[in-house]
């Protein structure tokens, strides 16, 4: 399976770049890439259903593209994945990079089988008050995983220790769906995309959205964590890496580029089609941002016992 949000984004950037002097005009630079301009992705054999063969992958990815310091016509993408694996790990690998841009989200969204007594995340929130065991939360990939980071906010927002909440791991989106559709989990986390088609044949109930605010289109009617009383905010989120020791004129040309991606009508309706929510953060703040990020990752590891 490949990696869409890598493979859309490698491919528009590679166009913009590719066309012969339309690298300065396009931008209004006078720095433009010359040669081959090399795009850096890691992306496991098994797609977003292999967590240790995609983190490890993404990790000798970013390990190449930070032995490249100075290097202005190699840039990398990387995933929330990959935060996690390093902060799993105590690395410090993405010090050894340069957040360009956070590009866009991925937010995570809570479900449960549509006859189930769970109605709304506030039902999940006074249930985990009265009895932690009570909530069992499935997704795929891996203890540890965003998703598992997602689940454990929830229970500490509800008030409830890391360490008791129960979760239950399956391979891929789709069974988690399916096993919470057939009522043998309580409450299913995983992509928007993942559980959308049983959301729309009626067999799954949205309950809420790890957004900071309701998403637009479709999903307007569909309420946030935080609207009801859990103040989560999770999203596998998307980040354009460089080499450290480029000049500002190369961060400037590579940033106008990024954003000439995210209005390009094509890649928009990438965007709108997987449920990608464009929330671009710029550097110098995207180097803030991608620590905070570690950072989060790393206390809730620690208190799960899954730091090493």
């Amino acid at each position: 399976m490949q990696n869409r949000p890598m493979t859309a984004l490698a491919a528009a950037i590679l166009a913009l770049v590719s066309v012969p002097g339309a690298q300065a005009q396009q931008t209004g630079g006078s720095w433009k890439p010359e040669g081959n301009v090399e795009f850096v992705v890691g992306a496991g054999a098994g797609g977003e259903n292999d967590r240790i063969a995609r983190a490890s992958a993404q990790t000798i990815a970013i390990n190449y593209l930070a032995s490249k310091k100075g290097d202005a016509n190699v840039i990398g993408l990387a995933s929330g994945s990959f935060i996690n694996a390093i902060a799993r790990n105590g690395s410090n690998l993405h010090k050894n990079v340069t957040a360009l841009m956070k590009l866009f989200d991925a937010y995570q969204c809570y479900f449960a089988r549509v006859d189930s007594p769970i109605k709304t995340m506030a039902d999940v929130r006074d249930r985990l008050r009265a009895d932690p065991a009570s909530v069992t939360f499935a997704f795929p990939v891996g203890l540890g995983s965003p998703l598992h980071v997602s689940a454990v906010n929830v229970g500490k927002a509800a008030g409830v220790a890391a360490s008791k909440v129960i979760a239950v791991v399956y391979n891929s989106g789709s069974d988690v769906s399916a096993q919470v559709a057939g009522g043998h989990v309580d409450v299913g986390i995983t992509s928007i995309g993942s559980a959308m088609p049983l959301i729309q044949a009626g067999k799954l109930r949205m309950l809420g959205i790890a957004s900071p605010e309701r998403l637009a289109g479709e999903l307007k009617d569909y309420p946030t964590l935080r609207e009801q009383g859990l103040d989560v905010v999770t999203a596998n989120s998307y980040t354009v890496l460089v080499p450290n020791g480029l000049t500002l004129e190369q961060i400037a040309f590579w940033t106008r580029a990024l954003d000439k991606v995210l209005a390009d009508p094509d890649f928009k309706i990438e965007l709108e089609r997987n449920f990608w929510v464009p929330q671009p953060i710029r550097y110098p703040d995207s180097v803030k941002w991608l620590q905070d990020d570690y950072d989060e990752n790393r206390t809730i590891l620690k208190e799960i016992g899954l730091a090493q």
